[in-house]
């Protein structure tokens, strides 16, 4: 799931929680006034479902952001020369 998928998942469950609240109309009554109805539920199941599985990816994203180390921090190991080659016997007359 991409950033943007994620931040679309928010905003849509968002939106499903807010919907009893701002459009009761769409909405229908309870048969119990202190049960809701089925729509009700489950647009507040789903909202908050959506809600945070996008808030936990997001999340998820914010941690990795967070533990990645700049280059420029990262100490690197001094560079090894290579060894130089002894120098070779040689004989003074021997061509």
């Amino acid at each position: 799931m991409t950033w943007t998928n994620a931040s679309g998942f928010v905003l849509v469950g968002l939106a499903m929680l807010w919907v009893p609240a701002l459009a009761p109309g769409l909405v229908e009554p309870g048969s119990f006034p202190a049960i809701a109805s089925t729509r009700e539920l489950w647009l507040m199941f789903m909202g908050t479902l959506n809600t945070s599985l996008g808030a936990g990816v997001l999340g998820w994203y914010a941690i990795r952001h967070t533990w990645r180390v700049p280059a420029w921090l990262v100490v690197q190991p001094a560079p090894q020369s290579e060894p130089l080659a002894l120098p070779q016997a040689t004989r003074a007359g021997a061509i």
